[in-house]
């Protein structure tokens, strides 16, 4: 192929992905601008390579939208009995994500994009070291392994249950299944103990609202305003409350998206007020580890008396994405319901991973990372509240985060977010912007946690010209 022009490589690469149904009738392809990156080349040859394809009749532009594989005499010719995915996945009773998540979504491995949206720890961040200790001592001790029983390694749920007695929550490692993430412990509930119809009540802004997870399961959600200090309590008593037909979902602990921190007292009075509705919590609480200023409050599960409380846990945030391990807590006769199900989906999480976090544990190696994960989470929020505070002051208002990732930024009224969104990408600067999480006020998440300060600051100075000029 060296002495073929490369336009006419592109050509032959794009016909082969449909030919071979890599790319079926319906696919939308990548944008010009990835293309000419993947390839190498500048996007005129781009262009050339793609006209000649519609002319072809194999693809089609669609204005405002882009460039499709389209159904035509040349590809009924060549895949006469190929069937149109792209229509049938309409019908899939877990619908796709937004459009604006799925950009977030593919655009958030770029390096040559600003990455103000990224909930992960940054490289200064990373555990490097920690891990490649775990590691090696793991590696020296692997034996035969095969499925498990679907609730997890027992010397991982073994030292869980242990650090979760530190703060409050007593229980055995029978009461504790290992997950792949926090997400798929919440689906696990949603499938194997909640029934179809029921009322989520849930905090309005949420990060669940940008995933279709209750939703694709036949839940209703409720929106509650999240206030200064987190979950409108007082809302959720005016609310029509189904007994054991509704349950509450949230995040009282550096609440993602907005950071807020429920105090002590608000979680004693959402304890009291669910015992006299019976209403079952789901409580998410993966950022409980990454406190800056002082340790949280107890979580709901630690008040919880009488097994009311599911608590969900990861390590996601707080040591790496990548290993997938997390954890849900609560009443056994719930622990082997969900673990049954675990073993109808995916016989478990993955035993090296489990391993490697349970050495972090057990050898002190974790802690050790999270004191040097929370001064550099100070450095860097204060870093991006001084940013903001000469910056954007005369554009937005925010809170000063107590612990996690994210500042929550909400914009003067005036501000068009879609537009704004718009924009900082095409500037190079990725952002979140409120409504993929229900807020209907002009509002960003903005990320501390991964971004450098350089990047920060460059990326805070370009949001600044997209306002002054709104």
């Amino acid at each position: 192929m060296s002495k073929v022009p490369i336009y006419l490589q592109i050509v032959h690469s794009i016909r082969e992905k449909i030919y071979s149904g890599e790319w079926t009738i319906g696919s939308k392809l990548p944008t010009q601008r990835e293309m000419a990156e993947q390839f190498q080349v500048n996007r005129s040859t781009v262009i050339t390579a793609i006209e000649i394809l519609k002319a072809e009749g194999l693809l089609e532009s669609k204005y405002g939208s882009g460039i499709y594989v389209v159904n035509n005499q040349w590809s009924i010719l060549t895949a006469t009995s190929q069937p149109n995915w792209n229509d049938i996945s309409k019908w899939a009773l877990h619908p796709p994500s937004d459009k604006s998540v799925q950009i977030i979504n593919e655009l958030e491995t770029r390096k040559d994009i600003i990455q103000l949206s990224k909930g992960e720890l940054g490289s200064e961040l990373f555990p490097r070291s920690e891990i490649a200790l775990a590691t090696e001592k793991v590696s020296g001790k692997l034996h035969d392994f095969g499925y498990g029983d679907g609730a997890g390694d027992i010397d991982l749920r073994k030292e869980i249950s242990k650090r979760l007695g530190k703060i409050g929550i007593s229980t055995s490692a029978s009461g504790i299944l290992i997950v792949s993430g926090a997400l798929q412990g919440i689906q696990l509930i949603s499938q194997g103990v909640l029934k179809t119809g029921s009322t989520v009540f849930i905090e309005s802004p949420s990060y669940l609202y940008s995933i279709y997870l209750f939703r694709s399961a036949g839940m209703k959600l409720k929106d509650i305003s999240v206030k200064n200090n987190g979950f409108n309590i007082e809302e959720l008593a005016k609310q029509k409350i189904l007994k054991n037909n509704s349950v509450i979902y949230l995040n009282p602990t550096y609440h993602n998206p907005t950071s807020t921190l429920m105090p002590l007292k608000e979680r004693n009075q959402l304890i009291k007020l669910c015992r006299y509705f019976h209403l079952p919590i789901i409580e998410d609480d993966i950022y409980r580890d990454l406190w800056i200023d002082e340790p949280a409050p107890p979580p709901l599960k630690a008040l919880d008396t009488q097994g009311q409380v599911l608590y969900v846990g990861s390590f996601s945030k707080t040591v790496a994405a990548g290993l997938r391990i997390g954890w849900v807590v609560g009443p056994e006769v719930v622990i082997k319901r969900l673990s049954d199900l675990r073993m109808q989906i995916d016989y478990g999480s993955s035993y090296f991973s489990q391993a490697v976090v349970k050495e972090l544990l057990a050898s002190g190696l974790y802690d050790r990372h999270l004191a040097k994960v929370r001064e550099g989470l100070k450095e860097r929020r204060d870093f991006m509240l001084n940013l903001l505070d000469y910056h954007l002051s005369e554009y937005a208002t925010w809170i000063k985060p107590k612990g996690g990732f994210f500042i929550w930024v909400t914009l003067n009224k005036n501000v068009n977010i879609r537009k704004l969104f718009k924009q900082s990408l095409n500037s190079g600067v990725l952002i979140n912007p409120g409504f993929i999480y229900n807020d209907n006020k002009p509002s960003i998440r903005l990320s501390f946690s991964f971004p450098g300060f350089n990047e920060m600051e460059k990326g805070v100075l370009i949001i600044k010209n997209l306002l002054k000029n709104m």
